[in-house]
Protein backbone atom coordinates (compact mmCIF):
# COMPACT_ATOMS: atom_id res chain seq x y z
CA UNK A 1 0.00 0.00 0.00
CA UNK A 2 1.42 3.63 -1.02
CA UNK A 3 1.46 5.77 1.75
CA UNK A 4 -1.09 8.32 2.27
CA UNK A 5 -0.58 11.94 1.10
CA UNK A 6 -2.70 14.98 1.62
CA UNK A 7 -5.82 14.05 -0.29
CA UNK A 8 -6.94 17.46 -1.71
CA UNK A 9 -3.17 17.94 -3.60
CA UNK A 10 -2.40 13.99 -4.33
CA UNK A 11 -6.16 13.86 -5.70
CA UNK A 12 -5.83 17.55 -8.07
CA UNK A 13 -2.34 16.22 -9.11
CA UNK A 14 -3.97 12.51 -10.36
CA UNK A 15 -6.83 14.46 -11.79
CA UNK A 16 -4.75 16.80 -14.28
CA UNK A 17 -2.83 13.66 -15.42
CA UNK A 18 -6.22 12.03 -15.77
CA UNK A 19 -7.78 14.79 -17.92
CA UNK A 20 -4.80 15.10 -19.75
CA UNK A 21 -4.87 11.61 -20.53
CA UNK A 22 -8.59 11.33 -21.49
CA UNK A 23 -8.06 11.98 -25.45
CA UNK A 24 -6.21 8.57 -25.13
CA UNK A 25 -9.23 6.90 -23.41
CA UNK A 26 -11.70 9.03 -26.43
CA UNK A 27 -9.10 7.05 -28.98
CA UNK A 28 -9.73 3.92 -27.78
CA UNK A 29 -13.40 3.34 -27.31
CA UNK A 30 -13.95 4.68 -30.65
CA UNK A 31 -16.78 3.17 -31.33
CA UNK A 32 -19.20 4.95 -28.46
CA UNK A 33 -17.78 8.79 -28.26
CA UNK A 34 -18.81 10.60 -25.30
CA UNK A 35 -20.92 13.16 -25.16
CA UNK A 36 -19.29 15.98 -23.81
CA UNK A 37 -21.98 17.65 -22.61
CA UNK A 38 -24.05 14.50 -21.01
CA UNK A 39 -23.30 14.41 -17.18
CA UNK A 40 -20.50 12.46 -15.94
CA UNK A 41 -21.06 9.53 -13.01
CA UNK A 42 -18.29 8.13 -10.63
CA UNK A 43 -18.38 5.16 -9.05
CA UNK A 44 -16.89 4.46 -5.92
CA UNK A 45 -15.22 0.94 -4.43
CA UNK A 46 -18.39 -0.55 -2.59
CA UNK A 47 -17.09 -1.49 1.04
CA UNK A 48 -17.33 -5.53 1.72
CA UNK A 49 -15.79 -7.26 4.08
CA UNK A 50 -14.37 -8.89 1.47
CA UNK A 51 -11.76 -6.77 -0.66
CA UNK A 52 -11.84 -9.16 -3.83
CA UNK A 53 -15.94 -9.21 -3.75
CA UNK A 54 -15.38 -5.12 -3.32
CA UNK A 55 -13.23 -4.20 -6.02
CA UNK A 56 -15.32 -7.41 -8.23
CA UNK A 57 -18.67 -5.93 -7.48
CA UNK A 58 -17.54 -2.01 -8.45
CA UNK A 59 -15.81 -2.61 -11.84
CA UNK A 60 -19.63 -4.85 -13.03
CA UNK A 61 -21.21 -2.01 -12.01
CA UNK A 62 -19.17 0.81 -13.83
CA UNK A 63 -19.52 -1.83 -16.59
CA UNK A 64 -22.76 -2.36 -16.43
CA UNK A 65 -23.84 1.32 -16.45
CA UNK A 66 -21.91 2.27 -18.79
CA UNK A 67 -23.07 -0.39 -21.35
CA UNK A 68 -27.20 -0.09 -20.11
CA UNK A 69 -26.71 3.88 -20.41
CA UNK A 70 -26.51 5.38 -23.67
CA UNK A 71 -23.61 7.91 -23.47
CA UNK A 72 -25.93 10.56 -25.10
CA UNK A 73 -27.15 10.53 -21.76
CA UNK A 74 -24.43 9.31 -18.74
CA UNK A 75 -20.64 9.23 -19.11
CA UNK A 76 -19.49 6.48 -16.45
CA UNK A 77 -15.69 6.78 -15.55
CA UNK A 78 -14.60 3.76 -16.22
CA UNK A 79 -12.39 1.27 -13.60
CA UNK A 80 -9.22 1.82 -15.28
CA UNK A 81 -9.50 5.62 -14.92
CA UNK A 82 -10.79 5.23 -11.23
CA UNK A 83 -7.89 2.84 -10.57
CA UNK A 84 -5.55 5.22 -11.73
CA UNK A 85 -6.63 8.44 -10.05
CA UNK A 86 -7.33 6.70 -6.61
CA UNK A 87 -3.57 5.11 -6.06
CA UNK A 88 -2.14 8.09 -7.34
CA UNK A 89 -3.63 9.87 -4.84
CA UNK A 90 -2.08 7.20 -2.01
CA UNK A 91 -5.16 5.47 -1.46
CA UNK A 92 -5.86 1.67 -1.83
CA UNK A 93 -8.01 0.65 -5.04
CA UNK A 94 -9.73 -2.26 -3.14
CA UNK A 95 -11.12 -0.02 -0.14
CA UNK A 96 -13.99 2.38 0.06
CA UNK A 97 -13.36 6.02 -0.04
CA UNK A 98 -14.59 8.00 2.65
CA UNK A 99 -17.98 9.75 1.66
CA UNK A 100 -16.35 13.21 1.93
CA UNK A 101 -13.18 12.06 -0.12
CA UNK A 102 -15.27 10.38 -2.46
CA UNK A 103 -16.93 13.78 -2.92
CA UNK A 104 -13.86 15.79 -3.44
CA UNK A 105 -12.39 12.88 -5.99
CA UNK A 106 -15.89 13.45 -7.94
CA UNK A 107 -15.89 17.55 -7.89
CA UNK A 108 -12.00 16.99 -9.03
CA UNK A 109 -13.04 15.01 -11.75
CA UNK A 110 -16.22 17.51 -12.72
CA UNK A 111 -18.24 14.81 -12.70
CA UNK A 112 -21.95 15.62 -11.63
CA UNK A 113 -22.98 12.41 -9.58
CA UNK A 114 -20.96 9.95 -7.98
CA UNK A 115 -22.60 6.52 -6.38
CA UNK A 116 -21.24 4.64 -3.17
CA UNK A 117 -22.70 1.46 -1.10
CA UNK A 118 -22.10 -1.88 0.28
CA UNK A 119 -21.77 -5.29 -1.54
CA UNK A 120 -22.79 -8.22 0.61
CA UNK A 121 -22.64 -12.26 0.29
CA UNK A 122 -25.71 -13.69 1.07
CA UNK A 123 -26.50 -17.27 1.28
CA UNK A 124 -28.82 -16.97 -1.55
CA UNK A 125 -26.11 -14.95 -4.15
CA UNK A 126 -25.51 -10.90 -3.47
CA UNK A 127 -26.89 -8.24 -2.02
CA UNK A 128 -26.07 -4.26 -3.00
CA UNK A 129 -26.92 -1.27 -0.86
CA UNK A 130 -26.33 1.98 -2.77
CA UNK A 131 -27.22 5.57 -3.01
CA UNK A 132 -26.54 8.15 -5.74
CA UNK A 133 -25.55 11.45 -4.55
CA UNK A 134 -25.03 15.22 -6.20
CA UNK A 135 -21.75 16.24 -6.53
CA UNK A 136 -22.58 19.82 -6.18
CA UNK A 137 -23.78 19.13 -2.66
CA UNK A 138 -23.45 16.04 -0.81
CA UNK A 139 -26.68 16.44 1.53
CA UNK A 140 -28.40 16.28 -1.79
CA UNK A 141 -28.66 12.18 -2.06
CA UNK A 142 -31.60 9.91 -3.12
CA UNK A 143 -31.06 6.14 -1.58
CA UNK A 144 -31.49 3.41 -4.17
CA UNK A 145 -33.14 0.44 -3.36
CA UNK A 146 -31.12 -2.80 -1.91
CA UNK A 147 -31.37 -5.03 -5.02
CA UNK A 148 -30.40 -8.89 -4.91
CA UNK A 149 -29.24 -11.75 -7.25
CA UNK A 150 -28.04 -14.85 -7.17
CA UNK A 151 -25.04 -13.78 -9.41
CA UNK A 152 -23.24 -9.90 -9.01
CA UNK A 153 -24.39 -9.88 -12.74
CA UNK A 154 -27.89 -9.93 -11.82
CA UNK A 155 -27.44 -8.03 -9.04
CA UNK A 156 -25.53 -5.07 -10.88
CA UNK A 157 -28.32 -5.60 -13.41
CA UNK A 158 -31.42 -4.61 -11.37
CA UNK A 159 -29.25 -1.88 -9.51
CA UNK A 160 -28.59 -0.53 -13.52
CA UNK A 161 -32.61 -0.50 -13.68
CA UNK A 162 -32.82 1.16 -10.49
CA UNK A 163 -30.57 3.99 -11.41
CA UNK A 164 -32.05 4.83 -14.30
CA UNK A 165 -35.16 4.70 -12.91
CA UNK A 166 -33.98 7.09 -9.77
CA UNK A 167 -32.19 9.44 -12.91
CA UNK A 168 -35.39 10.68 -14.66
CA UNK A 169 -35.71 13.13 -11.80
CA UNK A 170 -32.84 14.84 -12.63
CA UNK A 171 -33.90 17.16 -15.27
CA UNK A 172 -36.87 18.24 -13.59
CA UNK A 173 -34.38 19.16 -10.12
CA UNK A 174 -32.06 20.98 -12.30
CA UNK A 175 -35.03 23.25 -13.68
CA UNK A 176 -36.48 23.69 -10.08
CA UNK A 177 -32.79 25.00 -9.02
CA UNK A 178 -32.61 26.85 -11.83
CA UNK A 179 -36.25 28.62 -11.09
CA UNK A 180 -35.53 28.69 -7.47
CA UNK A 181 -32.60 31.05 -8.23
CA UNK A 182 -34.69 33.14 -10.42
CA UNK A 183 -36.99 33.83 -7.61
CA UNK A 184 -39.95 31.72 -9.00
CA UNK A 185 -40.65 29.70 -6.43
CA UNK A 186 -44.27 28.72 -7.94
CA UNK A 187 -42.77 27.21 -11.38
CA UNK A 188 -39.50 26.19 -9.20
CA UNK A 189 -42.25 23.78 -7.31
CA UNK A 190 -44.11 22.68 -10.26
CA UNK A 191 -40.84 21.68 -11.63
CA UNK A 192 -40.08 19.36 -8.50
CA UNK A 193 -43.77 17.54 -8.53
CA UNK A 194 -43.03 16.46 -12.17
CA UNK A 195 -39.68 14.74 -11.23
CA UNK A 196 -41.66 13.16 -8.36
CA UNK A 197 -44.33 11.90 -10.79
CA UNK A 198 -41.84 10.83 -12.81
CA UNK A 199 -39.86 8.62 -9.77
CA UNK A 200 -42.21 8.36 -6.95
CA UNK A 201 -39.55 7.90 -4.41
CA UNK A 202 -37.47 10.70 -5.61
CA UNK A 203 -35.71 12.48 -2.62
CA UNK A 204 -33.96 15.03 -4.93
CA UNK A 205 -36.69 16.69 -6.47
CA UNK A 206 -38.67 16.60 -3.13
CA UNK A 207 -35.11 18.50 -1.38
CA UNK A 208 -35.33 20.79 -3.99
CA UNK A 209 -38.98 22.05 -3.28
CA UNK A 210 -38.55 21.96 0.34
CA UNK A 211 -35.47 24.58 -0.10
CA UNK A 212 -37.40 26.72 -2.28
CA UNK A 213 -39.97 26.38 0.45
CA UNK A 214 -37.97 26.95 2.91
CA UNK A 215 -36.07 29.46 0.94
CA UNK A 216 -39.19 31.94 0.11
CA UNK A 217 -40.29 31.60 4.02
CA UNK A 218 -43.59 30.00 3.54
CA UNK A 219 -45.57 28.14 6.04
CA UNK A 220 -44.44 26.15 8.19
CA UNK A 221 -46.60 23.39 8.05
CA UNK A 222 -45.61 23.23 4.22
CA UNK A 223 -42.13 23.08 4.98
CA UNK A 224 -43.15 20.43 7.60
CA UNK A 225 -45.41 18.46 4.92
CA UNK A 226 -42.52 18.72 2.29
CA UNK A 227 -39.85 17.84 4.65
CA UNK A 228 -41.90 14.75 6.03
CA UNK A 229 -42.82 13.07 2.53
CA UNK A 230 -38.64 13.16 2.22
CA UNK A 231 -38.53 11.63 5.41
CA UNK A 232 -40.39 8.63 4.84
CA UNK A 233 -37.79 7.35 1.86
CA UNK A 234 -34.63 8.81 3.30
CA UNK A 235 -34.63 8.93 7.42
CA UNK A 236 -31.94 10.37 7.76
CA UNK A 237 -31.31 13.64 5.40
CA UNK A 238 -29.87 16.36 6.94
CA UNK A 239 -31.47 19.01 4.75
CA UNK A 240 -35.02 17.45 5.76
CA UNK A 241 -34.41 16.95 9.33
CA UNK A 242 -33.18 20.66 9.85
CA UNK A 243 -35.80 22.31 8.14
CA UNK A 244 -38.28 20.33 9.81
CA UNK A 245 -37.01 21.28 13.20
CA UNK A 246 -36.80 25.04 12.43
CA UNK A 247 -40.07 24.88 10.81
CA UNK A 248 -41.80 22.92 14.28
CA UNK A 249 -40.10 25.39 16.49
CA UNK A 250 -41.48 28.06 14.00
CA UNK A 251 -44.81 26.68 14.65
CA UNK A 252 -44.08 26.53 18.47
CA UNK A 253 -44.04 22.95 18.86
CA UNK A 254 -40.99 22.37 20.78
CA UNK A 255 -40.97 19.37 21.25
CA UNK A 256 -41.30 18.05 17.77
CA UNK A 257 -38.55 20.28 16.85
CA UNK A 258 -36.69 18.88 19.60
CA UNK A 259 -37.00 15.66 18.34
CA UNK A 260 -35.86 16.31 14.84
CA UNK A 261 -32.78 18.14 16.49
CA UNK A 262 -31.85 14.25 18.02
CA UNK A 263 -32.25 12.72 14.68
CA UNK A 264 -29.84 14.94 13.42
CA UNK A 265 -27.69 13.93 16.03
CA UNK A 266 -27.51 10.49 15.01
CA UNK A 267 -26.92 11.44 11.42
CA UNK A 268 -24.04 13.58 12.41
CA UNK A 269 -22.68 12.91 15.92
CA UNK A 270 -19.26 14.38 15.52
CA UNK A 271 -20.43 17.83 14.12
CA UNK A 272 -19.68 20.26 17.12
CA UNK A 273 -21.60 22.59 16.27
CA UNK A 274 -24.33 20.52 16.04
CA UNK A 275 -23.21 19.08 19.56
CA UNK A 276 -23.83 22.99 20.65
CA UNK A 277 -27.33 23.39 19.24
CA UNK A 278 -28.63 19.68 20.37
CA UNK A 279 -27.62 20.07 23.72
CA UNK A 280 -29.03 23.52 23.95
CA UNK A 281 -31.80 22.58 22.82
CA UNK A 282 -32.56 19.39 24.86
CA UNK A 283 -31.18 21.40 27.72
CA UNK A 284 -33.91 24.19 26.95
CA UNK A 285 -37.19 21.75 26.61
CA UNK A 286 -36.06 19.08 29.63
CA UNK A 287 -35.90 16.16 26.92
CA UNK A 288 -32.47 15.53 27.49
CA UNK A 289 -33.54 12.12 28.14
CA UNK A 290 -34.51 11.75 24.42
CA UNK A 291 -30.52 11.72 23.72
CA UNK A 292 -29.41 9.66 25.61
CA UNK A 293 -29.41 5.97 23.96
CA UNK A 294 -28.65 7.24 20.80
CA UNK A 295 -25.34 8.65 22.31
CA UNK A 296 -24.70 5.44 24.39
CA UNK A 297 -25.48 3.58 21.02
CA UNK A 298 -22.73 5.50 19.59
CA UNK A 299 -20.10 5.78 21.80
CA UNK A 300 -21.09 1.72 22.21
CA UNK A 301 -19.82 1.08 18.48
CA UNK A 302 -17.38 3.54 18.28
CA UNK A 303 -14.84 3.08 21.62
CA UNK A 304 -12.49 5.43 22.09
CA UNK A 305 -13.84 7.94 19.84
CA UNK A 306 -13.25 11.07 21.99
CA UNK A 307 -16.03 12.72 20.08
CA UNK A 308 -18.75 11.03 20.15
CA UNK A 309 -17.38 10.40 24.35
CA UNK A 310 -17.52 14.53 24.64
CA UNK A 311 -20.80 14.65 23.40
CA UNK A 312 -22.17 11.73 25.56
CA UNK A 313 -20.68 13.83 28.15
CA UNK A 314 -22.32 16.97 27.63
CA UNK A 315 -25.77 15.05 26.88
CA UNK A 316 -25.55 12.57 30.11
CA UNK A 317 -25.01 16.10 32.44
CA UNK A 318 -27.96 17.64 30.56
CA UNK A 319 -30.12 14.97 31.91
CA UNK A 320 -28.81 15.23 35.16
CA UNK A 321 -27.17 11.59 34.65
CA UNK A 322 -24.23 12.61 37.03
CA UNK A 323 -23.18 9.22 37.12
CA UNK A 324 -23.06 8.51 34.02
CA UNK A 325 -21.79 11.64 32.90
CA UNK A 326 -18.62 12.09 35.22
CA UNK A 327 -18.00 8.60 34.08
CA UNK A 328 -17.78 9.63 30.59
CA UNK A 329 -15.61 12.21 31.40
CA UNK A 330 -13.13 10.89 33.56
CA UNK A 331 -12.19 8.31 30.27
CA UNK A 332 -12.98 11.25 28.03
CA UNK A 333 -9.90 13.14 29.31
CA UNK A 334 -7.87 9.74 29.60
CA UNK A 335 -7.76 9.54 26.12
CA UNK A 336 -7.05 12.97 25.52
CA UNK A 337 -5.89 15.40 28.13
CA UNK A 338 -6.78 18.78 26.04
CA UNK A 339 -10.32 18.11 26.94
CA UNK A 340 -9.68 18.80 30.31
CA UNK A 341 -10.37 22.60 30.12
CA UNK A 342 -11.83 25.32 32.23
CA UNK A 343 -15.14 24.34 30.91
CA UNK A 344 -14.43 20.95 31.58
CA UNK A 345 -13.58 20.92 34.97
CA UNK A 346 -16.69 23.29 35.55
CA UNK A 347 -18.86 20.91 34.02
CA UNK A 348 -17.43 18.06 36.40
CA UNK A 349 -17.19 19.86 39.91
CA UNK A 350 -21.29 21.25 39.01
CA UNK A 351 -21.85 17.26 38.66
CA UNK A 352 -20.34 15.85 41.26
CA UNK A 353 -21.91 18.94 43.78
CA UNK A 354 -25.41 18.14 42.02
CA UNK A 355 -24.91 14.51 43.11
CA UNK A 356 -23.77 15.90 46.42
CA UNK A 357 -20.21 14.02 46.35
CA UNK A 358 -18.63 17.35 47.84
CA UNK A 359 -15.50 15.06 48.32
CA UNK A 360 -15.46 14.23 44.81
CA UNK A 361 -16.22 17.63 43.80
CA UNK A 362 -13.25 19.25 45.96
CA UNK A 363 -10.90 16.53 44.54
CA UNK A 364 -11.84 17.03 41.20
CA UNK A 365 -11.50 21.13 41.72
CA UNK A 366 -7.95 20.98 43.48
CA UNK A 367 -7.00 18.59 40.42
CA UNK A 368 -8.42 21.47 38.02
CA UNK A 369 -6.11 24.16 40.22
CA UNK A 370 -3.14 22.53 39.94
CA UNK A 371 -3.98 22.32 36.12
CA UNK A 372 -4.76 26.32 36.11
CA UNK A 373 -3.28 27.59 39.47
CA UNK A 374 -4.01 31.29 38.35
CA UNK A 375 -7.20 30.74 37.07
CA UNK A 376 -9.59 32.06 39.86
CA UNK A 377 -12.99 30.64 38.61
CA UNK A 378 -11.40 26.91 39.59
CA UNK A 379 -9.68 28.22 42.55
CA UNK A 380 -13.77 29.84 43.60
CA UNK A 381 -15.02 26.16 42.96
CA UNK A 382 -12.09 24.51 44.65
CA UNK A 383 -12.77 26.57 48.02
CA UNK A 384 -16.76 26.57 47.60
CA UNK A 385 -16.64 22.67 47.37
CA UNK A 386 -14.17 22.23 50.22
CA UNK A 387 -16.13 24.40 52.40
CA UNK A 388 -19.29 21.83 51.75
CA UNK A 389 -16.66 18.69 52.26
CA UNK A 390 -15.61 20.27 55.55
CA UNK A 391 -12.28 21.36 54.75
CA UNK A 392 -12.77 24.89 55.69
CA UNK A 393 -8.66 25.54 56.77
CA UNK A 394 -7.98 24.10 53.22
CA UNK A 395 -11.00 26.56 51.78
CA UNK A 396 -9.29 29.68 53.79
CA UNK A 397 -6.19 28.73 51.92
CA UNK A 398 -7.98 28.22 48.59
CA UNK A 399 -9.28 32.05 48.86
CA UNK A 400 -6.05 33.22 49.84
CA UNK A 401 -4.71 32.31 47.01
CA UNK A 402 -7.40 33.65 45.28
CA UNK A 403 -6.36 37.52 46.86
CA UNK A 404 -2.81 36.66 46.10
CA UNK A 405 -3.65 36.67 42.36
CA UNK A 406 -6.13 38.89 42.11
CA UNK A 407 -6.36 41.58 45.40
CA UNK A 408 -9.44 42.79 44.77
CA UNK A 409 -11.17 39.50 43.98
CA UNK A 410 -14.94 40.14 45.09
CA UNK A 411 -16.44 37.91 47.78
CA UNK A 412 -13.43 36.24 48.42
CA UNK A 413 -12.75 37.75 51.69
CA UNK A 414 -16.51 37.42 52.72
CA UNK A 415 -15.87 33.79 52.45
CA UNK A 416 -12.92 33.95 54.47
CA UNK A 417 -14.85 35.39 57.07
CA UNK A 418 -18.15 33.34 57.05
CA UNK A 419 -15.57 30.26 57.01
CA UNK A 420 -13.80 31.91 60.68
CA UNK A 421 -17.17 31.94 62.22
CA UNK A 422 -18.00 28.55 61.30
CA UNK A 423 -15.08 27.29 63.08
CA UNK A 424 -15.17 29.57 66.30
CA UNK A 425 -12.54 32.31 65.22
CA UNK A 426 -14.55 35.29 65.44
CA UNK A 427 -11.45 37.38 65.89
CA UNK A 428 -10.06 36.04 63.01
CA UNK A 429 -14.04 36.77 60.64
CA UNK A 430 -13.84 39.89 62.24
CA UNK A 431 -10.16 41.24 61.11
CA UNK A 432 -11.08 39.62 57.70
CA UNK A 433 -14.44 41.30 57.64
CA UNK A 434 -12.38 45.10 58.37
CA UNK A 435 -9.75 43.77 55.59
CA UNK A 436 -12.91 43.64 53.45
CA UNK A 437 -13.90 46.78 53.77
CA UNK A 438 -10.59 48.68 53.65
CA UNK A 439 -10.32 46.72 50.06
CA UNK A 440 -13.53 48.43 49.32
CA UNK A 441 -16.17 45.86 49.25
CA UNK A 442 -19.44 46.86 49.46
CA UNK A 443 -19.84 48.11 52.85
CA UNK A 444 -23.77 47.22 53.32
CA UNK A 445 -23.06 43.77 52.49
CA UNK A 446 -19.93 43.83 54.61
CA UNK A 447 -22.08 45.14 57.61
CA UNK A 448 -24.70 43.40 56.82
CA UNK A 449 -22.87 39.96 57.74
CA UNK A 450 -20.98 41.46 60.93
CA UNK A 451 -24.59 42.68 62.14
CA UNK A 452 -25.95 38.95 61.53
CA UNK A 453 -23.14 38.07 63.74
CA UNK A 454 -23.32 40.61 66.23
CA UNK A 455 -27.07 39.90 66.66
CA UNK A 456 -26.36 36.00 66.88
CA UNK A 457 -23.66 37.05 69.96
CA UNK A 458 -26.31 39.57 71.41
CA UNK A 459 -28.95 36.55 71.74
CA UNK A 460 -26.13 34.42 73.47
CA UNK A 461 -25.66 37.67 75.87
CA UNK A 462 -29.19 37.74 76.73
CA UNK A 463 -29.34 34.10 77.80
CA UNK A 464 -26.50 34.69 79.63
CA UNK A 465 -27.59 37.72 82.02
CA UNK A 466 -31.07 35.61 82.51
CA UNK A 467 -29.41 32.69 83.73
CA UNK A 468 -27.19 35.27 86.54
CA UNK A 469 -30.35 36.76 87.32
CA UNK A 470 -31.69 34.01 88.28
CA UNK A 471 -28.76 31.71 89.94
CA UNK A 472 -27.13 35.31 91.42
CA UNK A 473 -23.63 33.68 91.12
CA UNK A 474 -20.49 35.80 90.68
CA UNK A 475 -19.48 33.84 87.87
CA UNK A 476 -22.78 33.74 86.03
CA UNK A 477 -22.78 37.32 86.06
CA UNK A 478 -18.95 37.32 84.78
CA UNK A 479 -20.25 35.32 82.09
CA UNK A 480 -22.64 37.26 80.85
CA UNK A 481 -20.57 40.34 80.82
CA UNK A 482 -17.82 38.40 78.71
CA UNK A 483 -20.81 37.10 76.44
CA UNK A 484 -22.09 40.69 75.98
CA UNK A 485 -19.04 42.51 75.88
CA UNK A 486 -18.53 39.90 72.83
CA UNK A 487 -21.56 41.45 70.63
CA UNK A 488 -20.09 45.16 70.70
CA UNK A 489 -16.98 45.38 68.14
CA UNK A 490 -19.35 43.16 65.78
CA UNK A 491 -21.96 45.90 66.03
CA UNK A 492 -20.01 48.89 66.18
CA UNK A 493 -18.47 47.74 63.03
CA UNK A 494 -21.53 47.08 61.37
CA UNK A 495 -22.87 50.25 62.34
CA UNK A 496 -19.69 52.17 60.63
CA UNK A 497 -20.23 50.21 57.49
CA UNK A 498 -23.94 49.84 56.91
CA UNK A 499 -25.52 52.36 54.45
CA UNK A 500 -29.00 51.49 54.78
CA UNK A 501 -30.79 53.25 57.80
CA UNK A 502 -33.17 50.73 58.80
CA UNK A 503 -29.66 48.39 59.53
CA UNK A 504 -27.72 51.13 61.19
CA UNK A 505 -31.28 52.03 63.37
CA UNK A 506 -30.75 47.84 64.58
CA UNK A 507 -26.99 47.98 65.27
CA UNK A 508 -27.47 50.63 67.39
CA UNK A 509 -30.31 49.29 69.08
CA UNK A 510 -28.22 45.78 69.79
CA UNK A 511 -25.03 48.21 70.56
CA UNK A 512 -27.28 50.09 73.20
CA UNK A 513 -28.89 46.72 74.74
CA UNK A 514 -25.54 44.94 75.34
CA UNK A 515 -24.17 47.65 77.02
CA UNK A 516 -27.40 47.78 79.02
CA UNK A 517 -26.84 44.11 79.73
CA UNK A 518 -23.21 44.34 80.90
CA UNK A 519 -24.09 47.16 82.94
CA UNK A 520 -26.92 45.71 85.11
CA UNK A 521 -24.62 42.31 85.20
CA UNK A 522 -22.31 44.69 86.68
CA UNK A 523 -24.18 46.79 88.74
CA UNK A 524 -25.93 43.18 90.26
CA UNK A 525 -22.72 41.72 91.17
CA UNK A 526 -20.53 44.72 92.52
CA UNK A 527 -21.89 44.86 96.01
CA UNK A 528 -20.99 41.44 96.51
CA UNK A 529 -17.19 42.40 96.80
CA UNK A 530 -17.71 46.14 97.05
CA UNK A 531 -15.82 45.89 93.24
CA UNK A 532 -14.55 49.64 92.25
CA UNK A 533 -14.17 47.38 88.55
CA UNK A 534 -17.61 46.43 88.18
CA UNK A 535 -18.70 49.28 88.98
CA UNK A 536 -16.61 51.50 86.80
CA UNK A 537 -17.19 48.80 84.16
CA UNK A 538 -21.07 49.82 84.91
CA UNK A 539 -20.84 53.79 84.58
CA UNK A 540 -19.10 53.24 81.14
CA UNK A 541 -21.52 50.86 79.45
CA UNK A 542 -24.76 52.76 80.84
CA UNK A 543 -23.26 55.73 79.15
CA UNK A 544 -22.78 53.88 76.04
CA UNK A 545 -26.42 52.66 76.21
CA UNK A 546 -27.83 56.07 77.08
CA UNK A 547 -26.03 57.47 73.68
CA UNK A 548 -27.70 54.83 71.34
CA UNK A 549 -30.77 53.70 72.58
CA UNK A 550 -32.58 56.70 70.92
CA UNK A 551 -31.48 56.01 67.66
CA UNK A 552 -32.54 51.94 68.33
CA UNK A 553 -35.53 53.68 69.52
CA UNK A 554 -36.50 54.03 66.03
CA UNK A 555 -35.49 50.07 65.01
CA UNK A 556 -37.78 48.31 68.05
CA UNK A 557 -39.56 51.31 69.69
CA UNK A 558 -41.14 49.08 72.32
CA UNK A 559 -38.41 47.47 73.91
CA UNK A 560 -36.65 50.71 74.11
CA UNK A 561 -39.67 52.46 76.01
CA UNK A 562 -39.33 49.36 78.14
CA UNK A 563 -35.65 50.34 79.04
CA UNK A 564 -35.69 54.01 78.52
CA UNK A 565 -37.03 54.60 82.45
CA UNK A 566 -34.63 52.01 83.54
CA UNK A 567 -31.35 53.48 82.10
CA UNK A 568 -30.95 56.67 84.40
CA UNK A 569 -31.71 53.80 87.52
CA UNK A 570 -28.81 52.18 86.31
CA UNK A 571 -26.76 54.86 85.70
CA UNK A 572 -27.34 56.72 88.85
CA UNK A 573 -26.68 53.28 91.05
CA UNK A 574 -23.32 52.56 89.22
CA UNK A 575 -22.62 56.35 89.87
CA UNK A 576 -23.09 55.69 93.66
CA UNK A 577 -21.33 52.36 93.55
CA UNK A 578 -18.24 53.94 91.80
CA UNK A 579 -18.59 56.86 94.53
CA UNK A 580 -18.43 54.14 97.56
CA UNK A 581 -15.97 51.59 96.33
CA UNK A 582 -13.47 53.60 94.52
CA UNK A 583 -13.06 56.09 96.72
CA UNK A 584 -12.62 60.15 95.85
CA UNK A 585 -10.37 60.65 92.91
CA UNK A 586 -6.77 61.05 93.45
CA UNK A 587 -5.38 64.56 93.84
CA UNK A 588 -3.84 65.82 90.88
Amino acid sequence: MKARIGPARSLIAATVLLIGATPCVARAQATRTPNPNAPRLVVGTFRSSDKKLSVAASEELRSRFSGDIPMRALTVLSSGDYKQVVEQSGYPYDEALASGDLNSLAKLLRTDEYMEGTVEKTATGYKITSSLTLTRDPSLTQPLPAVEGAKLSQASAALSKVLQDARKQLDFEKKCNSLGRDGKAADAIAEARKGTAAYPQATLTRLCELQVRSGFKQAPDSIIMAAEEILKVDPTSKIAITNAAQAYKDKGNQDKSTEMLVRLLATDPSNTRLVDDVVNALAASGKSEMAKPIISQAIKDNPGDVRLMKLGFLIYLASKDSKNGTMIGEEMVKIDTSLADTAYFAKMVAAYDGDSAFAKAAETAAKGADKFPKNTTILTMLGSEQLKAGQQQQAIATFRKILAINPKAPNARMLIARTYDEIKQPDSALVTLREAKAAGEDGQAVGGYALSIGNKLFKVGQETLNKAQQSKASEDYATAIAANKKVLPWVLFADSSLTVAENKNQAKFILAVAAFQISVAAVSDAPKTKSCELAKLAQEHISTAQGNISAGGRFAPQVVAQLMPVIPQIMTGADQMAKQYCGPPAKP
